[in-house]
């Protein structure tokens, strides 16, 4: 009798230890809460302060995929199949994979200067294999080169343009001084697999983040925001791609005396909150 009473009195004090244990982390959790959201309103006021602005960046949670792909192997029989077309590069065979595409059109492919962009975007589509999965990158005058970058899901694969090597999935037009395209590198992934669904950092952390690390000048805009994915190991046959947030910051700067308005380029791992890269 005496123990079943001594056992109802344990059980009676360990609820109330419960309950007040779990009154205490309630009350830790929204103080938790109100210290982030404090911190969130601080960060937002001291960008304001500094006159950088911005408009629409989304601030609500999101969920995205690691992916796997493989680097494509163009086959003899595909090469062959591409109309007025002769190849630069070795046929593959048993012992020889081809993965990167170097042809020569039979005629030159003359562009319009006016639309240029729409005329190079079409000439993909049409005249190159699987040319529906690139879009327009950008137009290097310079070097005489149009850029595509290969999409999954209509999201820009981005990539180094720097090095051929790290080509993994693009299309770059070469032009010669008529404005005519002559020749064209392609590479291609294949085989997509969604790895696993994780917790995305959003387009506004994204840009906090690049302010925490002083990345942000004073008195500049944050234009845009845009969702894709990076391979986090470019040089292998197998493609890891992270998703990422790809921002594009405008700033005015004196050349010459002059003052001429820049973008500057940022990569942000969307789930590990890390900056990749800055290209300006």
């Amino acid at each position: 009798m005496e123990w079943n009473k001594t056992k109802s009195i344990f059980i009676v004090a360990f609820l109330i230890l419960d309950i007040f244990l779990g009154y205490q982390f309630f009350q830790k959790w929204q103080a938790t809460g109100k210290e982030y959201e404090v911190i969130k309103n601080d960060v937002e006021h001291d960008m304001k302060a500094d006159h950088i602005t911005y408009e629409g960046l989304n601030k609500e949670a999101t969920e995205g995929y690691r992916i796997t792909a493989n680097q494509k192997a163009f086959t003899k029989e595909e090469i062959e199949a591409l109309k007025d077309q002769k190849p630069l590069m070795d046929m593959p065979s048993d012992d020889h994979k081809v993965t990167s595409l170097k042809m020569k059109f039979a005629n030159p492919i003359a562009l319009s200067k006016k639309d240029i962009e729409d005329d190079a975007q079409a000439l993909v589509s049409s005249k190159i294999q699987d040319g529906e999965k690139y879009k327009l990158w950008k137009v290097n005058k310079s070097k005489k080169e149009i850029i595509f970058f290969q999409t999954y899901e209509g999201h820009y694969i981005y990539q180094k343009t720097d090095n051929p090597a790290n080509m993994i999935g693009q299309v770059v037009l070469h032009l010669n001084g008529k404005n005519e395209v002559v020749s064209y590198d392609q590479t291609t992934l294949e085989t997509f697999k969604q790895i696993q669904k994780e917790s995305l950092i959003t387009e506004m952390d994204a840009v906090e983040l690049l302010y925490y690390q002083n990345q942000l000048k004073e008195y500049s805009t944050v234009k845009s925001c845009k969702f894709g994915y990076v391979a986090q190991y470019p040089l292998t046959s197998t493609q890891v791609l992270a998703p990422v947030w790809r921002i594009t910051v405008e700033y005015e700067k004196k050349v010459n005396g002059e003052k001429k308005t820049v973008q500057e380029y940022f990569t942000v791992n969307a789930l590990e909150s890390t900056i990749l890269d800055t290209d300006q």
